[in-house]
């Protein structure tokens, strides 16, 4: 059957994509708000604070444009104190932030903070909004930096923040290191945030901490019952520990609750019933889905046919293969047939789904094919049809030496029945090709 593996996920791809858009829409939409309340009024000499007033007015336009020129003239005064440039330029960030200028908005935070003037609440928040802006510019390792120091600050820190530090980790690839970061801000959330869940789910993936998946999973599933992949994930990660009994209880389940839905998703579904051992199942689910509008394909008669030969259902087997070779008449289809209709002494039937790969001197399958066609002939009381099949076989090394016992064997039983009739007596003894069949366990497993 399709071995089951855990859907692996790339652990440094996984960002903290949503809580970033929020915080950076708050971030655009509290820059007012932010710049002129970033310190207190007295700081600032009545001409800067006049000058700010206004670029607020034109922020709160959304004229950013006219805003960045005006920030730009006023940074320009040699005569500005030095919060006051710090406060010019944590404004000229935001704006920055509102015209998609990442980098700028960067350095013009960088600058700020490198100042120190700014109130140490006030810079607390401008070290948060920066470790933000690093990850949207793939500079994980300056937010983990910044986030470190910030987290041991910061009073009451939110989820988001620490699922920020996770993210952060991830993208660097350490993995371990990512994974308490995520935990706190999932027991943090007040709101179940799928992408954290998805995080910390890659990072078990990437150490192999399958163990630690199932939880996980299992809550995942609980809290968000629309993702039904999840639930051929777990089934993959009790596979993956050797829990096959698990797996199929965690597949069943979501049978039960409609979550297979994909023709994929059903089949291994049986391939699963039938690895664990219960053909009775494989066998009915395809059929059932098969009624219900499944593609009626070789693939789904192989396997239904496969099932029901497990289940000892041989005649249903056969039917179902017979179907699958006219959808599909690959040399092993025929060659399993052919074996089925041995055990079923259906010596017609056998040399019909034989002859078709009886062409090539060469190829191996065509080989077992002229052996098994022999040996169906002879059973037929055709020895010259037989002799020649079995000449056929003699090409190649993996036939060789069963084609040329029964060479020998019809040979000398054409011999010895010459005079007779042609209704043909099988020959006892120790050079008779049966009973080295029967002493192997059937014609299958002689050739």
């Amino acid at each position: 059957m399709h071995q089951y593996r855990p859907q692996q996920q790339r652990a440094d791809t996984i960002t903290a994509a949503g809580c970033w858009t929020a915080s950076l829409c708050v971030l655009v939409l509290g820059i007012a708000a932010t710049a002129a309340h970033a310190a207190p009024v007295v700081n600032l000499s009545p001409t800067t604070y006049k000058q700010l007033t206004g670029i607020h007015e034109q922020i709160d336009k959304q004229a950013y444009d006219r805003a960045l020129g005006s920030l730009k003239q006023l940074l320009a005064d040699n005569t500005l104190r030095p919060y006051e440039e710090a406060v010019i330029l944590q404004t000229l960030g935001y704006v920055q932030i509102s015209r998609d200028s990442y980098p700028d908005a960067i350095r013009a935070f960088e600058e700020s903070l490198a100042l120190e003037r700014l109130p140490e609440q006030t810079q607390q928040r401008l070290r948060y909004d920066l470790a933000q802006l690093y990850m949207t510019v793939n500079q994980a390792a300056k937010t983990a930096n910044i986030l470190e120091g910030w987290l041991i600050q910061a009073e009451n820190p939110p989820a988001e923040a620490h699922a920020l530090l996770g993210n952060a980790y991830a993208r660097q690839q350490q993995y371990r290191k990512a994974i308490p970061p995520l935990r706190r801000a999932i027991t943090l959330a007040d709101k179940a945030q799928p992408d954290w869940y998805e995080a910390l789910l890659a990072m078990h993936y990437e150490l192999q901490s399958y163990q630690a998946c199932i939880p996980l999973l299992e809550n995942i599933l609980r809290l968000f019952p629309g993702r039904s992949n999840y639930w051929r994930q777990l089934a993959a990660v009790h596979m993956a520990l050797d829990d096959h009994t698990s797996a199929v209880t965690t597949l069943e389940l979501a049978y039960r609750d409609g979550a297979l839905q994909q023709e994929q998703e059903l089949i291994q579904l049986a391939q699963l019933y039938l690895y664990t051992g219960m053909p009775y199942k494989a066998a009915h689910l395809v059929q059932e889905q098969m009624n219900r509008g499944i593609r009626n394909n070789a693939q789904s008669r192989e396997l239904l046919a496969r099932a029901w030969s497990d289940a000892k259902e041989k005649q249903q087997a056969i039917q179902a293969l017979e179907h699958a070779v006219k959808y599909d008449s690959r040399p092993e289809f025929r060659l399993r047939l052919a074996h089925w209709y041995f055990e079923e002494e259906r010596w017609r039937a056998a040399v019909t789904v034989l002859e078709p790969l009886a062409g090539s001197k060469t190829d191996r399958t065509s080989a077992q094919a002229m052996l098994l066609l022999g040996i169906a002939h002879y059973e037929l009381g055709d020895l010259m049809s037989a002799q020649n099949a079995f000449q056929g076989a003699l090409q190649s090394r993996q036939t060789r030496s069963s084609a040329r016992q029964w060479l020998d064997f019809t040979g000398e039983f054409a011999q010895e029945t010459a005079p007779e009739s042609n209704t043909k007596t099988k020959k006892s003894g120790s050079n008779d090709p049966h009973a080295k069949l029967d002493s192997m366990g059937g014609k299958e497993n002689f050739v």
